[in-house]
């Protein structure tokens, strides 16, 4: 699975990966509805199998008509349906809740056709949002437009009292407020794996290329990336926390960011 982008849509995230697919399950769950329920209607095989047909892999629609005929909740029709579909090289299925990547995931062809299912606007959204991560994913430099802001904002604090505390305690450093300076350990840990993770190589260049010696990184962020900014130093904060000692945090972090010096490239957009 590609790299995991999170792109706010009405104060929800949505999840696709770098190539264009999208989470359907965690889509699906907002609307209080479900993946398979969408597999399963006549339509949807119909559409599949001309999509899996004209991208040169055929001969699922007899297998397709042998499981709609079959007691639509039944575990059976469920499993044979989500075998076939798989086999189509349309749909992906990986364990795990949403939140860590886990659920169905459908290709960028077939994700549109279902977000209609969902919800018109979303899938309209979607269709747009589809097409800006495939363009960005052959342009590089728009993914500077999307991840950075235009300007320089005004300093706010972003990274609160209890993560450099959090940081202090598995570093052995003293931490007596951020008037008094941070251990320069603390910048360090900051920009591996916080702006690393959240950044990809050439936006985290682009940024230390803009900002002057009096400014921070994040002043530079889109509201999207600022977005991700916060999660991602919840997230480092709650490692730190539960960490016995630097050696521990360290080996969690790069299980949690799954490899030294793998980046987590996150496409920062707002909802129309």
């Amino acid at each position: 699975m590609s790299n995991v982008l999170k792109i706010d849509f009405s104060g929800q995230a949505y999840s696709f990966t770098t190539d264009g697919w999208l989470n359907a399950t965690q889509a699906a769950s907002r609307y209080q509805k479900k993946p398979i329920d969408w597999l399963r209607q006549r339509d949807t095989v119909e559409y599949i199998c001309a999509l899996a047909e004209e991208k040169g892999n055929s001969g699922f629609l007899p297998q397709f008509n042998e499981i709609i005929y079959l007691h639509g909740d039944s575990s059976l029709s469920r499993v044979k349906l989500l075998e076939l579909v798989k086999s189509t090289g349309l749909v992906k299925i990986k364990g795990g809740s949403p939140e860590n990547g886990g659920g169905t995931w459908f290709h960028s062809d077939l994700a549109v056709v279902f977000a209609r299912w969902l919800n018109i606007k979303f899938a309209v959204w979607c269709d747009l949002r589809i097409k800006e991560i495939i363009r960005a994913s052959y342009e590089p430099p728009n993914m500077i437009k999307l991840l950075l802001a235009d300007t320089v904002s005004e300093w706010e604090l972003r990274f609160p009292p209890s993560y450099y505390q959090a940081l202090a305690k598995v570093t052995k450093t003293n931490y007596k407020g951020h008037s008094h300076g941070t251990p320069s350990v603390f910048g360090q840990i900051t920009l591996k794996w916080i702006y690393s993770e959240i950044l990809p190589p050439d936006v985290l260049a682009e940024v230390k290329a803009r900002k002057k010696d009096s400014e921070k990184m994040h002043q530079w962020l889109s509201k999207g990336g600022e977005k991700q900014l916060d999660q991602q130093i919840t997230k480092i904060e709650a490692i730190a926390s539960s960490s016995v000692d630097y050696d521990d945090f360290a080996a969690r972090c790069m299980q949690s960011c799954k490899a030294i010096g793998q980046l987590h490239l996150v496409l920062s957009m707002q909802s129309n």
